[in-house]
């Protein structure tokens, strides 16, 4: 993705949920004869654009619509945080995220379907509520690919004390709300190509801080120590043969072997206990797959396309 590339919004609509908040999505209509419909739920820090950037045009132009839907604090969907808060990335309990979905998924996407396909597709923390979503609700989807799953942090030694220091910082020191270590508003540092351990493109790198600087309210920071704590404790609910073992769809689970963020060596384990998992890790492939250097996301998209052919 070029760094000039054009950082206009996509048309889109707000979903209201019943408390009030507002749920950012959007519909891409294909102009082929229908196979079905992806629904597209980003990584943290992601939004709509740059989902339809990474997939948008090769879905189309294979015959699916998509929709995309913003996460509750991220995108242009409603901030947990206010003010000076903002940017800050916070969540009392993942169950916030997965009711969200569910209600989303009633309101707007069911509605819609016709006899195709319903396929989902999840990035990071977006493939952790589909993973907890498929196997809590077995809604009727009919497949679910996912890129870099966050279904471990940082390798297991550094998920075990990050789980001990956000509890205490949370349930002791009340900091909840407070950046964790190293964690920041969004401002020059993230715009660094250097050492990222998203992508090695740097042409595709720079796509979420062009549009946080063209569009200010969309910006997001880091997380704080009540998020951390809520999705070490989500995953953890999640990492079990009898939970994963639920999950009746085929699932293709595409890892990076470069991923520092959600490490494959940690992640692939617990992926193997869902029934009708196909697990793939990449060479020379970080965290950010779909918008990795070109022979990395040529070899997801073979395994796509491979995948997708089968409904």
């Amino acid at each position: 993705m070029p760094a000039e590339t054009p950082t206009e919004l996509c048309p889109h609509n707000f979903f209201t949920l019943k408390d009030g908040g507002r749920l950012r999505y959007a519909r891409f209509e294909t102009a082929h004869a229908s196979r079905g419909t992806v629904l597209v739920i980003p990584g943290r820090r992601e939004f709509i654009e740059k989902k339809f950037a990474e997939l948008g045009q090769p879905l189309l132009d294979a015959g699916w619509r998509l929709i995309v839907v913003e996460p509750r604090g991220q995108g242009l969907s409603t901030r947990v945080l206010s003010g000076s808060m903002r940017q800050r990335d916070h969540i009392d309990d993942f169950d916030t995220h997965l009711n969200d979905l569910r209600a989303f998924y009633d309101a707007v996407v069911k509605p819609e379907l016709t006899t195709t396909p319903l396929i989902v597709h999840g990035h990071s923390l977006g493939g952790h509520l589909t993973l907890r979503w498929l196997a809590e609700d077995n809604p009727a989807i009919t497949a679910a690919f996912l890129t870099s799953p966050m279904m471990a942090l940082s390798g297991m030694p550094a998920h075990l004390v990050a789980h001990g220091l956000s509890w205490f910082n949370v349930r002791l020191f009340g900091h909840a709300y407070e950046y964790a270590p190293l964690q920041h508003d969004f401002n020059a540092e993230d715009c660094v190509f250097a050492d990222n351990v998203l992508t090695q493109d740097a042409a595709r790198f720079p796509i979420i801080e062009n549009y946080f600087a063209a569009h200010p309210d969309m910006a997001v920071g880091g997380v704080t120590w009540g998020w951390l704590l809520a999705a070490l404790k989500s995953m953890q609910h999640a990492h079990t043969l009898p939970y994963l073992g639920r999950i009746a769809v085929p699932v293709l689970a595409i890892l990076g072997a470069e991923d520092k963020v959600t490490p494959a060596k940690e992640t692939a384990p617990t992926l193997n206990f869902i029934p009708r998992v196909q697990t793939h890790i990449i060479d020379k492939c970080r965290h950010d797959v779909m918008n990795e250097i070109t022979p990395a996301r040529d070899e997801a998209w073979r395994l796509i396309d491979e995948f997708l052919g089968k409904f």
